[in-house]
């Protein structure tokens, strides 16, 4: 049974087939093929790729090769949306002492993308109700959220709605479909994650490669348009550091790797920054140019 990728598993299946177009690359071939454990391994993963692309429908498979579904760029708008009114609010909430309130807003689009489809109308449900009685007040008026704002978000959530509810699929099929092409990608980014390690042997004989392969094999976050800096904090087998603190050098503003390894730093300016990672005692830096509307990427490897 084939069902419609939500936006998660479209991350997920999109770094899968990267790595899959990779690995087939004549002259990366013959490097995998040199060592019998890393061949076995990338056989299996070429196999499971057959099958889990068998699971999707190709009109929602284009997903993967960078095109974005109607549905997925509905939830993209909605999820900048939220994300604006969560910052503002969050201001207002510091600048008028509202901590009850501002405990409702400590999220950004990201979290918003990772909601299962179900969940996001009662977000924006919760989010106007918390904020409509807000909106006759002279001190949150000049944040410029307005019952147009709301309005409009609400009615972005009920075509969000209608569009997750037309693919004439019953929900125990789609749950049932979803839940096999889940198990699928675990088991492919489990490989993925051996594959890594097999990779290490390649650190000195082929340094090329071994970097290559950590690039094309790194997680694919669903696309936010704003603009930034984002990466990987990877040790030398290729395995993501989690808790790794990562600093703009002469800014209040950071992020801390999460369990894979990930971190983002949004919302910036354009411009030259000095991007600092800290991982024990060890501190590497690089210098980011970030330009308008687009999330750059900056990566570090920790021996």
């Amino acid at each position: 049974m084939a069902s419609e990728l939500n936006a998660l598993q479209a991350s997920i299946v999109k770094q899968i087939d990267i790595a899959a177009n990779f690995v087939v690359i004549p002259k990366n071939k013959t490097i995998i093929d040199g060592y019998f454990p890393f061949k076995d391994e990338c056989t299996d993963y070429a196999a499971n790729l057959i099958l889990l692309k068998s699971m999707i429908p190709q009109k929602d498979y284009e997903v993967i090769t960078g095109i974005i579904t109607a549905n997925t760029d509905l939830k993209q708008e909605i999820a900048d949306d939220l994300e604006t009114i969560s910052h503002t609010t969050l201001a207002y909430c510091l600048k008028e002492n509202q901590t009850a309130l501002a405990a409702s807003f400590h999220f950004n689009a990201w979290d918003i993308i990772k909601l299962k489809q179900e969940d996001i109308s009662p977000t924006i449900t919760r989010v106007v109700k918390l904020l409509t009685p807000l909106l006759e007040d002279t001190k949150f008026i000049k944040y410029e959220i307005t019952d147009i704002t709301l309005s409009n978000l609400t009615t972005k959530g009920v075509a969000y709605d209608k569009s997750i509810g037309t693919t004439g699929t019953s929900s125990n099929e789609v749950s049932a479909a979803n839940t096999s092409i889940d198990t699928i990608s675990k088991t492919m980014l489990r490989q993925l994650r051996q594959m890594r390690l097999l990779n290490s042997r390649n650190k000195n004989t082929q340094p090329e490669f071994y970097s290559a392969f950590i690039q094309n094999t790194r997680k694919q976050h669903p696309a936010t348009r704003s603009t930034g800096i984002q990466g990987h904090v990877l040790d030398i087998i290729g395995k993501g550091i989690a808790g790794v603190i990562v600093i703009i050098v002469g800014t209040n503003l950071s992020a801390i790797t999460d369990a894979d390894g990930y971190y983002s730093i949004l919302k910036l300016t354009i411009g030259t920054y000095t991007l600092q990672a800290t991982h024990g005692i060890a501190i590497q830096t690089h210098e980011v140019i970030v330009t308008y509307r687009h999330v750059e990427t900056q990566d570090f490897i920790f021996n």
